[in-house]
């Protein structure tokens, strides 16, 4: 299994990432905002905040949001 795009858009992973590290400080809710990812079923949501996270683009298992730390606030 290969996931590496929000599948509802068809958006990548790396086209998120690359425009998120042209932000400093870019947010899950600003990349959101210009990529609409996790507004339609919502799976890549926690697949686009580990990759905020860690870099990393493309995963081979799947990522729910219990995999992932606690959002502050």
């Amino acid at each position: 299994m290969r996931i590496d795009r929000c599948v509802c858009f068809e958006v990548p992973f790396t086209e998120m990432k690359q425009w998120a590290d042209a932000r400093p400080g870019c947010a899950f809710a600003d990349v959101q905002e210009r990529f609409r990812c996790g507004t339609g079923c919502g799976l890549c949501a926690p697949y686009v905040r580990r990759m905020l996270r860690t870099g990393k683009c493309t995963f081979h298992q799947i990522v729910t949001d219990r995999d992932e730390p606690p959002r502050p606030g």
